[in-house]
């Protein structure tokens, strides 16, 4: 897995991160994150989440009056490590 993919790999591993948020940390813009992540979840590395409660207990749906994505298009899309993914991981930080 190359140094960029590590990288992600973490960060999704470490915490609820948004796509935007995870771009933010990485220093990439968030275009080339959704490629990479694209490229993880073909090789079986991640895979998406949906209805994940968020800080706060939101589930981001949009649906109680003071969730503050409620007029948004669209809940926003997280990730999680595949069990693949977390071996991958875990045997490329032990070398």
């Amino acid at each position: 897995m190359s140094g960029t993919l590590r990288s992600i790999a973490r960060l999704i591993r470490d915490g609820n991160q948004t796509v935007a948020e995870c771009a933010a940390r990485l220093g990439i813009n968030r275009q080339h994150l959704e490629e990479r992540l694209a490229l993880m979840e073909r090789q079986g590395y991640v895979a998406r989440r949906e209805n994940v409660p968020l800080e706060g207990g939101c589930t981001c749906g949009g649906c109680c009056s003071t969730c503050p994505r409620r007029d948004t298009a669209a809940p926003p899309l997280l990730y999680m490590l595949t069990e693949k993914g977390a071996r991958l991981l875990k045997t490329s930080e032990v070398r």
